[in-house]
């Protein structure tokens, strides 16, 4: 089973369901978190179709999606996504996001660190890759906390909404 349900001490990691759609769609149009990660400019129904689609190809997508849910409380903080695999090498790319109003808490280290360790013990990938708008210091640091090692830095590969580029910082875990 894609995506399997991951509990750590304060996080679960689950499935997408329907009644998520608030929680994501406040992520995706938050412009705070826009300036780091571009995100499509869906509405709500269309977004809430995104995932009904998720939510159909849970099992056969090799692209696992995971909500990010505070156990304590059962709110959402934010969610954690396989990107891209590259079968030939045997590695994959992890995306997260927070909700801003759940920053600085330790979530998305705690969700990158249980999603990378699943990845490399249960899927058997060699290697486990994150990468961040190089203004996103915050990113930085959780890749970090969650064990990451900073591979390197490629200059102007992401497009601003002011129309400017900055580069892209990449980290990888591996076995």
């Amino acid at each position: 089973m894609l995506s399997p349900r991951i509990e750590t001490d304060r996080l679960v990691l689950r499935r997408y369901k329907e009644s998520d759609l608030d929680a994501i769609y406040e992520i995706i149009t938050d412009d705070r978190l826009s300036k780091y990660i571009k995100f499509p400019n869906l509405t709500k129904e269309e977004e809430l179709e995104r995932i009904k689609q998720w939510i159909a190809d849970a099992d056969e997508s090799k692209y696992e999606r995971w909500v990010i849910e505070i156990k304590e409380t059962g709110e959402i903080a934010g969610n954690i996504d396989v990107n891209t695999v590259v079968k030939k090498h045997n590695y994959c790319n992890v995306g997260y996001t927070i909700r801003y109003n759940y920053w600085g808490n330790g979530y998305a280290a705690e969700a990158l660190k249980a999603v990378s360790e699943h990845l490399l013990n249960n899927r058997g990938y060699y290697l486990v890759e994150c990468c961040c708008n190089e203004l996103n210091r915050q990113s930085y640091r959780v890749m970090e906390k969650a064990g990451f090692k900073k591979d390197g830095y490629i200059a102007n590969r992401r497009l601003n909404d002011d129309g400017t580029y900055t580069g892209v910082v990449y980290y990888s875990k591996g076995k």
